[in-house]
């Protein structure tokens, strides 16, 4: 308020103490009295200016209580980017979807076959479990790997930690009973039908 009666003040004073210093046959009690209020409206708004600067710099460095998200003035969540320590569970707002596994490790004693792990490409919202079911018939690994609820029940379903190593998304599934004797083992997307590519050791 204090600003709007400033500004008005020198909107309507500044034409007319103009106008008596400079005009001409004025007498000069008038030309002071003119003087005296623009240095006075000059005085005020200083002053006025002194006052507001604490209070402004104070409303700026005082943090304002976050929002709630979804809230009107909320600003957006960001992701998490992949490999942060809080990641949602599989029952806990986790995103339903089929995964595609881009490689596979096979852990073999021999011909024997003891444990998968399978890699992913892991999404900023990645979950930290994901369910997977192998079929075999033969040296055919079928396996089918989804995180959230799944679409469809498959036999054999198991739900296992998710580990995320910088963009990568992985998972490790240990046989409770071991496939044995093949000479060759091929993994297959249960998905997709396509053969997913194996990873050896370094």
């Amino acid at each position: 308020m204090l600003a709007i009666l400033l500004g008005l003040s020198w909107l309507v004073l500044t034409p007319v103490c103009v106008w008596l210093l400079f005009g001409r046959h004025r007498a000069a009690s008038l030309r002071v009295l003119a003087g005296v209020t623009l240095t006075g409206l000059q005085a005020a708004t200083m002053a006025y200016g002194f006052i507001e600067e604490p209070l402004t710099r104070e409303a700026v460095l005082t943090p304002r209580p976050a929002a709630r998200a979804g809230a009107p003035g909320a600003l957006p969540v960001l992701p998490l980017p992949p490999g942060a320590a809080a990641r949602p569970s599989a029952g806990d707002d986790c995103a339903s979807r089929m995964l595609a596994p881009e490689a596979v490790r096979l852990s073999l004693r021999g011909r024997v076959l003891h444990g998968i792990t399978l890699y992913w490409p892991a999404s900023f919202a990645e979950c930290d479990t994901a369910a997977v079911a192998l079929h075999h018939d033969g040296g055919r690994l079928r396996l089918w790997l989804h995180e959230g609820t799944p679409s469809r029940h498959h036999e054999g379903l198991q739900t296992v930690p998710v580990h995320v190593n910088g963009g990568t998304a992985s998972l490790d599934l240990r046989l409770t009973q071991p496939i044995r004797h093949h000479r060759r083992y091929v993994a297959i997307n249960g998905h997709t039908g396509r053969r997913i590519p194996q990873r050896h050791r370094a």
